[in-house]
């Protein structure tokens, strides 16, 4: 099982803007350019389950829900406070208390493809301080946002060897190894 972090920052690494808006840092995932459709699509066809945290499930809520995502895998959702009503919708959705207990259900869950942890700088600083982590992919849009950064505040040091470099005109894909 790989455990891959997927998520769009900023040019100063920032995962919102100040006020927890998104800042245009999926724009180029919601209009793509042909670049970004072959990740998009290599992502989605890799995925065998989705890791997110509470708040990142949150975000999917507010905008209308998840009836429109591409990923048609389990959502593992980490979390202390499942929703009191069931989650009615076509994408199974899982609440699972705890990251190690949240990654073993999704490896379950994935099979043979990966986990992508998509969303919550706190479950993404979680598995990288326990070495869950096995590549990150970052979107790197231009823009500066000056909100929250996905890695401060991450307890260590990271080496990571390049995979892959894709140029599109609003975001650059990048992947990594992480070496243990």
């Amino acid at each position: 099982m790989t455990l891959l972090l997927d998520m769009a920052v900023s040019l100063d690494g920032c995962i919102s803007a100040p006020d927890g808006s998104d800042g245009g840092l999926h724009d180029w995932y919601f209009d793509p350019t042909d670049p970004s459709k072959t990740v998009i699509h290599e992502l989605v066809e890799e995925a065998g389950a989705l890791l997110l945290g509470r708040g990142a499930f949150g975000s999917g809520e507010d905008a209308d829900g998840w009836d429109d995502t591409p990923y048609r895998v389990p959502h593992v959702v980490v979390t202390h406070h499942p929703p009191v009503r069931p989650v009615d919708r076509t994408i199974e959705f899982v609440f699972v208390e705890g990251v190690p207990r949240a990654i073993a259900v999704a490896k379950v869950a994935a099979g043979d493809g990966v986990v992508a942890l998509g969303g919550g700088a706190d479950v993404a600083h979680q598995c990288l301080a326990a070495g869950f982590v096995d590549e990150i992919q970052l979107h790197v849009v231009p823009v500066v946002l000056s909100g929250p950064r996905l890695f401060d505040g991450f307890p260590g040091a990271l080496r990571l060897t390049k995979t892959r470099v894709v140029d599109a005109p609003n975001v650059t894909h990048l992947r990594y190894r992480v070496d243990h």
